[in-house]
């Protein structure tokens, strides 16, 4: 299964820009987009590990729990 970089505007809206089919070549090249990023900018870049763009979305647009405090 390929890593998706996400890049999420507000509102949540996903855009889909890469996939990788190794972990550290996604996190290098995340790593490059967040480092380009200004004060100004209102959007964000995620990593996902999906079977496809559908699943990759699906996962991202989930709302997780928090986790307990002091634990």
């Amino acid at each position: 299964m390929p890593y998706f970089i996400y890049k999420i505007a507000p509102g949540n809206t996903l855009s889909s820009l890469e996939s990788f089919d190794k972990f550290p070549d996604a996190k290098k090249r995340v790593r490059t987009l967040r480092e380009d990023l200004t004060a100004q900018d209102e959007h964000v870049f995620r990593i996902v590990f999906a079977g496809d763009t559908e699943e990759a979305e699906r996962l991202l647009k989930e709302k997780r729990e928090s986790h307990p405090e002091g634990e």
